[in-house]
This record gives structure tokens, C-alpha cells and sequence, in this order.
């Protein structure tokens, strides 16, 4: 039943879509180059694009607070193991700063002698400005 339907349909369509004459060239016409259309790109949402025009002075709070350290951080570092161990030795040297007679270790400060002495620097300068390589 549909069969001799589509094929009636078809029969009376075909005249109608024979009766569409060629494009005829236009010689005056001109060809314009390939359009290609994209879709704006969606802006993201980028926190850390604009810095905070206001200058805090760092309080003492600032100063002393140390922000824990991530999961990523800490398997860089080798694990929860060498984190446990780095502050037992902290706990234990703390402990042994309460130790009575604990002094800490200090060294005192001195300043290095000069690398040349009056006649070498004399020398260097005189050999600098008459411009000789030694």
C-alpha cells in the first residue's frame, strides 16, 4: 500500500524538480572568498587574573603561620615516612634545647682578609692604567 503511494508521489514530483534550469555562469559576477564561521570561545573563569591592588603589611600572625602541606607535595617528597621522621628530629632537638647547660652552637664572626695586599694593589692599578693585559 505505501509502495504504489511513494511512487505516485514521486511520478508527480519529478516534472516539478526537472522544471529548476542550471545556474547560468554571470560573467559580472564575482567570486568571494571562503567564509569560515566559529563560535566564540567561552571565557573562563580565571581567579588569579587580576592581583589585588591592595599591599598588605604582613602581621605577626602572617609572619608565623605555615600553610600544611598538600597530598601532591607530600608524595613529591617521599611519603608520609620522611615527613614523620623530619619532625621527630625537630620534636627531639626542641627536647634537647630544655636540657639544663644546653648551649647553643655559635660561631663567631671573621671578616677575610683582603685578597691583595698595598704593593699588589698598587701594582694591579698601575698595570690597569697604562691599559697592559698583565
Amino acid at each position: 500500500m505505501r509502495l504504489p503511494l511513494m511512487a505516485t508521489l514521486w511520478l508527480l514530483a519529478a516534472p516539478v524538480l526537472a522544471q529548476d534550469a542550471p545556474p547560468q555562469e554571470d560573467a559580472s559576477a564575482t567570486t568571494l572568498d571562503t567564509l569560515v564561521v566559529r563560535p566564540e570561545p567561552e571565557e573562563v573563569l580565571d581567579l588569579y587574573r587580576f592581583e589585588n591592588p591592595v599591599d598588605v603589611e604582613p602581621t605577626a600572625f602572617g609572619r608565623s603561620w605555615k600553610e600544611p602541606t598538600s597530598l601532591e607535595q607530600l608524595g613529591k617528597n617521599g611519603g608520609i615516612v620522611p615527613v614523620l621522621v623530619g619532625l621527630a628530629a625537630k620534636g627531639i632537638q626542641a627536647g634537647a634545647r630544655k636540657i639544663p647547660g644546653w648551649k647553643e652552637p655559635m660561631q663567631a664572626v671573621v671578616a677575610r682578609p683582603p685578597p691583595l695586599d698595598e704593593e699588589q694593589q698598587a701594582r694591579a692599578l698601575r698595570l690597569h692604567d697604562a691599559g697592559e693585559p698583565r
